[in-house]
């Protein structure tokens, strides 16, 4: 077998093994626009091989980008506000990060809105963007504040979600949305869930007193 024969077959061979995929499946996967895998390709991010002018198929395995083809990562849009009568905020978040991430190449996936104080541990839309980050389904997550994710405590969650391979994307990263106001809002919230605690405990304590009373006059 001549030399120019055994590196053909090498190469045939290492070509077979390759797992190519189509443009549209690698789109789906990685969660980007056309644009930004023509910039993949010519930056020479990902492998790939043309069998027209036109046409390319794309090999999944060469890329160093985190994937993975049974759990596909995508994109997430976070918005939150701490009061109802803040709705018009919550669309305009919403309208700046979808408008951002289209500009930058990024599909977004999900777009998670929630009503509630940045203080309060149980949001149920934060909860699941959580879950799907420790489930290695997250890309990216684009918030317009760091706020805006959680009111303390940032910085432990920016360092948790990278090492599922998310990153954090904040428009305003110098900036606070209405620190004043916002953080008002979460005193009362928290101000008023012990008010109304308090007020429970007391109409408990009431009633036992009038149990008790009630219990002597009858013994009496």
């Amino acid at each position: 077998m001549s030399k120019n024969i055994l590196v053909y077959c090498i190469m045939l061979r290492k070509e077979n093994n390759m797992n190519y995929k189509t443009a549209k499946e690698i789109r789906k996967i990685f969660g980007i626009t056309t644009q930004t895998l023509y910039n993949w390709r010519v930056a020479g991010t990902i492998g790939f091989k043309q069998i027209t002018p036109r046409k390319f198929l794309y090999d999944i395995d060469t890329t160093n980008l985190i994937s993975n083809e049974k759990t596909p990562k995508t994109n997430i849009i976070y918005c939150r506000v701490s009061q109802l009568k803040q709705r018009t905020d919550m669309e305009r978040q919403k309208e700046i990060l979808s408008d951002f991430a289209n500009k930058n190449g990024y599909v977004v996936g999900k777009v998670f809105e929630e009503i509630a104080s940045g203080m309060n541990e149980n949001r149920p839309k934060f909860e699941e963007l959580v879950d799907m980050v420790v489930s290695g389904k997250v890309n990216k997550i684009f918030i317009s504040y760091k706020d805006r994710l959680t009111r303390f405590g940032y910085g432990y969650f920016d360092k948790l979600f990278k090492k599922f391979g998310t990153e954090i994307i904040v428009l305003n990263d110098d900036k606070v949305n209405s620190f004043e106001e916002e953080l008002t809002a979460d005193l009362v919230t928290i101000i008023h869930h012990f008010s109304m605690k308090m007020y429970s405990n007391r109409r408990k304590l009431l009633k036992k007193v009038e149990a008790e009373i009630k219990e002597n006059i009858r013994n009496s």
